[in-house]
């Protein structure tokens, strides 16, 4: 099969063009030929080395958390797949297995989800990670309730896009942060309210839109770059913020956080997902969610793909197309 390999840890030239064998399905596996493979900011990271704690690197290795693609074949022990099934999932990779970035994929079957109808293969691949990181924010570790109020920093963002629409599905008020050119994206997702994060005042904004603050923040951007984020937060609030491992971010002040008898917590997509991931479906079935803008790029052109996500240069969700058609 045709796959994209990194023989070694280093920057986006260690990409390559590989022909590998094809993955046998072993128990528990569903076997994937993968349409699509969406493209997160994890897979440049799990390129560079930022995952060696997480994984055990054996190369050649392929990369990838997320594929949309048809089922080829089960192991043993598998039900309810069947070949020619339309699925999506995140793949193994966090295992240490073999990723998405190429044209066949087992998986777990605890992860693997039918795709909605009406939904093609490179929407499916803008998913799992993304939507995923955001329930775990906002349900898992935030413990959402209906008729709370949110603040998602980083709005316009795939997981932001999510998070957004997830809130109001649950029932909550959500005010989101983005750049002045996605203003009107952000409020067509439903935000009831949206704040230009370069131009205006967060907290004071935050503020005028909820006096007593807010119930639960999810920072999606990370970095440090919501200043004053406890300021923000109604008395009990909880800071939620996304694992991003990048270099200089501490993430939230635990002890400045208890000390005002406020919370916070650390979160990411969790894994196997498929529990979730249905979850998800079943809104993206419903019409109560979509997914994020998308751009559509070759296999070949991987190394671009993760240039753009690395340095600031993506304007829309990647997606690899791993196969014609869709």
């Amino acid at each position: 099969m045709r796959a994209v390999v990194i023989d070694q840890l280093g920057t986006s030239q260690v990409l390559r063009l590989a022909t590998l064998d094809q993955p046998l399905p072993g128990p528990d596996d569903v076997l994937v030929r993968v349409q699509c493979a969406g493209v997160n900011p994890a897979d440049w990271k799990c390129r560079e080395g930022y995952l060696e704690g997480f994984l055990t690197y054996r190369f050649p290795f392929v990369l990838g958390f997320d594929m949309a693609g048809t089922v080829v074949a089960v192991g043993e022990g598998v039900t309810g797949f069947t070949p020619g099934m339309r699925v999506f999932a995140q793949s193994d990779v966090g295992a240490g297995n073999w990723g998405s970035y190429a044209e066949y994929c087992c998986v777990r079957q605890d992860s693997v989800v039918p795709i909605p109808e009406g939904l093609g293969f490179a929407q499916a691949a803008s998913v799992p990670t993304p939507a995923l990181a955001a329930w775990a924010g906002l349900f898992d570790d935030g413990g959402l309730q209906a008729g709370q109020k949110v603040l998602v920093h980083g709005g316009a963002g795939a997981v932001g896009t999510f998070a957004i629409q997830f809130a109001k599905a649950a029932g909550a008020q959500v005010v989101a942060t983005c750049s002045a050119g996605n203003l009107g994206y952000v409020e067509a997702l439903g935000c009831d309210q949206a704040i230009d994060y370069r131009s205006q005042d967060i907290l004071a904004a935050v503020k005028q839109w909820s006096p007593a603050g807010v119930d639960l923040i999810l920072d999606c951007v990370g970095c440090a770059s919501l200043p004053g984020a406890l300021d923000m937060l109604c008395p009990g609030g909880l800071l939620v913020a996304i694992l991003t491992l990048a270099e200089g971010d501490a993430g939230p002040d635990h002890a400045a956080a208890a000390q005002r008898g406020l919370r916070t917590a650390v979160t990411y997509s969790k894994m196997p997902s498929g529990a979730n991931l249905a979850r998800i479906a079943a809104l993206l079935a419903e019409g109560q969610v979509r997914t994020p803008r998308i751009q559509i790029l070759a296999l070949a052109q991987v190394a671009r793909a993760h240039d753009l996500l690395q340095h600031g240069g993506a304007k829309a969700k990647l997606v690899l197309q791993v196969a014609d058609g869709d």
